[in-house]
């Protein structure tokens, strides 16, 4: 008849399960957001420290004065040696590699990988995605130029601090290790390494996003921010579909290595010549062959997740910003603040 109950004996049964499945989501969910939350206050306090250590050391040099009169923050900002040597050892080393390991030792027990990813490439899978990387790094570059351009257009100009160019060998040695190598090397050990490591236990693609926020709040400036979380997208990215820190690595090193490679030549040449140009062109060439040979052979997705992790992308946001975050968020403003000419 219509409109008739029917009695379901399972009902009861079948609410009672969904809502037992629904408390134990919530009681997952709930760990994982307080795990998540530590995580980001553990490399929210490592971005901090990095700053910190700066300015300690740009405070310390200022006040050491030499026999000569000059104080070392004179040296560093006229001798190149000595600023490439000053940026190995204080800022690579020290205020970057130090404490993000320091973050990878407190919390050892959280990584479900090795903290250092070393899967095994063969030669021509490294090199197809390391040109793949270069090329995106090559587009982010020009992005990131272009708009700079256009906030001059608008009255708007970021200042930042100039190194001494090469005057000897011995600098171009020291600028190819200093901007190129020890960066490379420290910086993936911070963030592909130590930040992605935790940061991807709740999802690849999270893991990718939120590390290039970490990495882009170490630069100083929101257009250094940009750039940054552009290049550190396909750094991850590139870490995540390898298994392996090598090519990010290379990739890094190289993009940083076209500013060395630029100092070198002018060097040996004696006079100014424009080779960043051409150096752009030909990993941009080479990066759109790589990435359609990759689009081809299908291996541009990301690797699926292990699903064991239940949080809502919302939910993952909102744990990793809020507290850990907000702190480095307001001193990249005022950074930023304090290198911004108006007019």
């Amino acid at each position: 008849m219509a409109g008739q109950y029917y009695y379901n004996p399972n009902f009861n049964e079948q609410q009672s399960e969904y809502m037992r499945r629904q408390i134990e989501r919530d009681n997952i969910a709930k760990k994982q957001k307080s795990e998540l939350k530590k995580i980001s206050s553990w490399l929210g306090g490592a971005i901090i420290l990095y700053l910190v250590l700066q300015v300690i050391v740009s405070f310390a040099m200022a006040k050491i004065t030499t026999a000569s009169g000059q104080t070392l923050y004179d040296i560093y900002q006229t001798s190149a040696s000595f600023s490439y040597a000053v940026n190995i050892l204080f800022i690579s080393i020290l205020s970057v590699a130090a404490p993000f390991g320091l973050v990878a030792l407190i919390n050892r027990k959280k990584y479900r990988t090795p903290i250092v990813p070393t899967k095994s490439l063969k030669f021509s899978e490294a090199v197809i995605w390391i040109c793949f990387g270069m090329g995106v790094c090559v587009i982010a570059n020009a992005a990131t130029s272009y708009l700079v351009a256009f906030l001059k257009t608008v009255g708007i100009t970021l200042t930042q601090g100039e190194v001494a160019n090469p005057t000897s060998v011995l600098d171009c040695v020291l600028d190819i290790v200093g901007i190129a190598i020890v960066p490379a090397i420290c910086e993936e050990f911070a963030m592909r390494c130590c930040s992605l490591g935790l940061l991807k236990n709740y999802g690849k693609a999270f893991g990718v996003v939120a590390v290039s926020v970490v990495f882009g709040l170490l630069h100083g400036n929101v257009i250094q921010f940009i750039f940054a979380f552009l290049v550190g997208l396909v750094l991850a990215y590139v870490t995540i579909k390898t298994d392996s820190i090598i090519p990010a690595m290379c990739i890094h090193a190289l993009n940083n290595g076209m500013s060395a490679v630029s100092d070198t030549v002018n060097f040996a040449a004696g006079k100014e010549i424009n080779i960043t140009v051409a150096l752009f062109a030909f990993w941009l060439i080479v990066g759109i062959v790589a990435a359609i040979y990759l689009g081809v052979k299908h291996q541009l997705t990301i690797p699926k997740d292990d699903g064991t992790c239940v949080l809502t992308t919302g939910e993952k946001i909102s744990s990793f910003l809020f507290p850990g975050m907000i702190v480095p968020f307001l001193l990249l403003i005022i950074m930023t603040a304090q290198t911004v000419k108006i007019g």
